[in-house]
C-alpha cells in the first residue's frame, strides 16, 4: 500500500474519532424540528433563538422562483452537525434548487451568527438574518 493511501485511511480514521459523541449518539427522533422558508429574497423567519446544547432538525423549505442557500459558515463551523447531514453544508451553506426541502440536524454552540443567502445580490434585497443561541 503506498505512503498516500496509508495516509489517507489515516486521516479518515482520525475524522471519525473526533466526531464528538453529541452528534454520533445523539437521539434526532426528538430533536425539535425548525422550519425555515427560503423565498424571493427572505428567510421565514429571519431570526432563529435556539438553546445551546439541545438537539434540533432544521427543516429549510425553498419557496421562491429560483435557488437559494441557507449560508451561515460560523454557525455550522460551531455547530456539531449529524454525521450523515455534514456533507449537505457545503462550506457553510446549504443549497436549495426550486421547491427544494432539506434536513440538517444539529446541535448548536452558543454565540451570535450571521445569516445570509450568498445568491447573487440575494442578500442586498434583504436575503439575510441571525441565528442566537443561548
Amino acid at each position: 500500500m503506498s505512503f498516500g493511501r496509508q495516509f489517507a485511511i489515516l486521516m479518515s480514521v482520525a475524522e471519525i474519532a473526533i466526531i464528538p459523541s453529541s452528534a454520533s449518539g445523539q437521539d434526532w427522533d426528538h430533536a425539535q424540528r425548525i422550519d425555515v422558508e427560503l423565498s424571493n429574497f427572505d428567510f421565514t423567519p429571519n431570526r432563529l433563538t435556539l438553546r445551546h446544547g439541545q438537539p434540533y432538525r432544521l427543516h429549510l423549505t425553498n419557496k421562491g422562483s429560483g435557488g437559494h442557500n441557507f449560508s451561515a459558515p460560523a454557525f455550522f463551523k460551531a455547530a456539531t452537525v449529524a454525521p450523515e447531514d455534514a456533507a449537505t453544508v457545503a462550506e457553510g451553506a446549504i443549497e436549495l434548487g426550486k421547491g427544494e426541502s432539506r434536513d440538517i440536524r444539529l446541535v448548536p454552540a452558543m454565540g451570535r451568527y450571521k445569516l445570509k443567502c450568498t445568491h447573487f445580490m440575494h442578500s442586498g434585497f434583504g436575503m439575510k438574518g441571525e441565528i442566537v443561541v443561548e
